[in-house]
């Protein structure tokens, strides 16, 4: 079974841990973090390149769809 508490920026982790670890039936503590990526990193990343080929190569074999203005604008809430 697995517990997820959403932190702010200001918590005191090196405690919460070992609060949890003292709590009876706690196995482990596990401490992540959301990843934010840099537009830098995106681009130069192995993922984002096969993307790129791929689009391009369903484009140039035609396999691609036209959307009207109109539905593009309700998708993005411009008006």
């Amino acid at each position: 079974m697995e517990l997820t508490v959403k932190l702010e920026d200001k918590a005191d982790i090196s405690f919460l841990k070992k609060m949890l670890l003292q709590l009876k039936g706690v196995k482990s503590v596990e401490i992540s973090e959301d990843e934010t990526y840099s537009w830098d990193e995106i681009e130069s990343s192995d993922v984002f390149k096969k993307v790129l080929e791929q689009s391009q190569k369903d484009f140039e074999e035609g396999r691609f769809e036209e959307y009207s203005d109109e539905l593009m604008d309700s998708i993005f809430n411009k008006k």
